[in-house]
């Protein structure tokens, strides 16, 4: 029965993927994060979590996973970090801490197939989980993606303080985007530096993205375009996440969320609002002219969304309160 769930689970993620895949308008197309979403669709199996219940009780042995150990969890002590991949397309990632003598889960969180699991020092005293996982949906148009993900302790569970593609190779059909026949695709390369700037962690990137176009979908490939650009992240406590910038709304601006290929209102930020920019998200700008440019922000309140370029003003580098 359990079998016969995930192959239901991978059927509907294959066919909600294609379906978005072949409905793909001038006005946006799916991109790695949204791929990675429909991927880790749905509640984690109980049979995973009692796995990894398993293995941090040391009552599972020979079943590969990756382990790190370090303070995730305010007064808390030393928790105990389990990743483990379930299939293909799935993982599970699970926090530990010690009550007596047993293992307790702390948090749970669905992934993608994990590559690496470490604890990383965000400052004197607090740290955050780093993961990469691996996205292979690879059925005619497909994504081919690793990603990097960081989340620490925030309230009551594990928070998301930044992510970034590690690497992305993805196709898709040019009549799916009414651009004619053949094939485009998008090949990305990130190289990712750890560091320390005053104390804090500092992550720097460098990223060399190239789009093509080939008359098959394996075909010779025609170099469209390319650029390369370089980003800085610095861990602000204040924000709760890493921050490539602080600005403020120079004008009445709509707050967006991107559901499926579009960018939806939600609200508005006065004029004046602080926000921090947490990645700049024009790639579609980039691959079509005439695209709208936005920034990934943060509000003061913590609603994460996106906000036009051209209506924030920027104090760069970000600075610190």
């Amino acid at each position: 029965m359990d079998n016969r769930r995930r192959w239901l689970r991978a059927l509907i993620i294959l066919a909600l993927a294609a379906t978005i895949f072949w409905h793909r308008t001038g006005a946006g197309k799916i991109n790695a994060y949204e791929a990675r979403a429909l991927a880790v669709m749905g509640e984690g199996s109980r049979e995973g979590r009692e796995l990894l219940q398993e293995i941090a009780e040391g009552r599972k042995t020979g079943v590969y996973h990756l382990q790190a150990e370090g303070d995730i969890v305010p007064n808390a002590g030393t928790e105990k970090v389990i990743g483990l991949t379930v299939s293909k397309d799935r993982g599970l990632l699970g926090v530990f801490g010690t009550e007596g003598n047993r293992q307790v889960m702390l948090a749970c969180l669905d992934t993608l197939p994990l590559q690496e699991v470490k604890v990383v020092q965000l400052e004197a005293g607090q740290n955050a989980v780093l993961i990469r996982e691996l996205l292979d949906e690879r059925f005619g148009g497909y994504f081919l993606s690793s990603f990097y993900a960081l989340y620490n302790w925030q309230g009551n569970g594990l928070q998301e303080i930044w992510r970034k593609i590690a690497g992305n190779e993805e196709r898709w059909q040019k009549k799916w985007l009414e651009q004619g026949e053949g094939w485009q695709g998008v090949s990305e390369q990130v190289t990712t530096d750890f560091s320390r700037e005053n104390g804090r962690l500092v992550i720097k990137t460098i990223s060399s993205q190239t789009l093509w176009s080939a008359p098959e979908a394996n075909g010779p490939r025609t170099n469209l375009q390319s650029r390369t650009i370089a980003h800085t992240y610095r861990w602000e406590p204040a924000w709760g996440a890493m921050v490539m910038a602080v600005g403020k709304v120079n004008q009445t601006t709509p707050f967006k969320e991107r559901r499926g290929n579009k960018y939806i209102d939600v609200f508005n930020l006065p004029s004046g609002e602080e926000v921090a920019v947490l990645e700049d998200e024009d790639l579609l700008a980039w691959l079509k002219a005439g695209e709208p440019s936005y920034w990934r922000v943060k509000t003061r309140t913590g609603r994460v969304g996106y906000v036009l370029k051209s209506h924030v003003d920027l104090s760069l580098p970000a600075t610190p309160r």
